[in-house]
């Protein structure tokens, strides 16, 4: 077990627990399909948390690609949430959510490839490595996303006028930003506690914010 597991522990549970509130806030999403998909994207989140927990106790983990890819279930459980996030604040009547899922589609299918043929082992400090070449191509990929998803709230902030709206988007902005902070620091060799822990359960709760945000001016239309 690593030396500050205790602590660690604790942190973990309470980002899952970040991660349940978060699934409470997708209830009012339509239609049932696209809540059933970031419900399955919030489980998948959760997932990461309890593979985390495993590999910290556990110096022999079980199932050591499984809990490699659980590791990596934010790349998914953030970036769509988001997304459908903006539309739910912003409800633009061209956007649909068949179309929302069509753009975040390119995303998806890189998510899904990195998982599926790059998250395994060899361990690093009890952390899984991305086997080659998705070590670049994950990053790179979510590099993209983050521009053009922090490029748009910023549009939509200019243009929105409800406060509230906002506000929500700007958390939703700067929680990526803070990812995208400790992305760099872990590109730059800066090894510190667990990255993007403290920065995911800030996406979190901009999640839940936003989400919240978006059912409470729907109910009152």
């Amino acid at each position: 077990m690593a030396p500050a597991a205790g602590p660690y522990l604790f942190l973990l549970g309470l980002a899952a627990g970040m991660g349940l509130l978060t699934l409470t806030a997708y209830r009012s999403v339509s239609p049932p399909w696209l809540r059933r998909l970031l419900t399955a994207a919030g489980v998948f989140t959760i997932s990461r948390y309890a593979a985390m927990a495993l590999l910290a106790m556990l110096d022999d983990p079980p199932w050591p690609g499984l809990l490699a890819r659980c590791w990596y279930a934010s790349s998914v459980g953030l970036t769509l949430p988001s997304v459908v996030a903006i539309d739910q604040l912003v409800r633009h009547p061209a956007m649909t959510p068949r179309k929302l899922l069509i753009w975040f589609s390119p995303f998806l299918a890189v998510y899904a490839a990195a998982l599926a043929f790059g998250a395994d082992v060899p361990f690093l400090d009890r952390i899984p490595v991305l086997l080659p070449p998705w070590f670049a191509v994950l990053p790179a990929t979510q590099a993209i996303f983050v521009v053009g998803f922090i490029t748009t709230c910023l549009l939509f902030i200019r243009k929105v006028p409800v406060l509230s709206i906002r506000i929500a988007l700007g958390a939703l902005a700067a929680a990526h930003v803070y990812l995208a902070i400790d992305g760099m620091i872990l590109a730059a060799g800066g090894w510190y506690f667990r990255p993007y822990l403290f920065s995911e359960m800030a996406a979190l709760l901009a999640l839940w914010f936003a989400f919240e945000t978006a059912s409470s001016l729907h109910t009152n239309r």
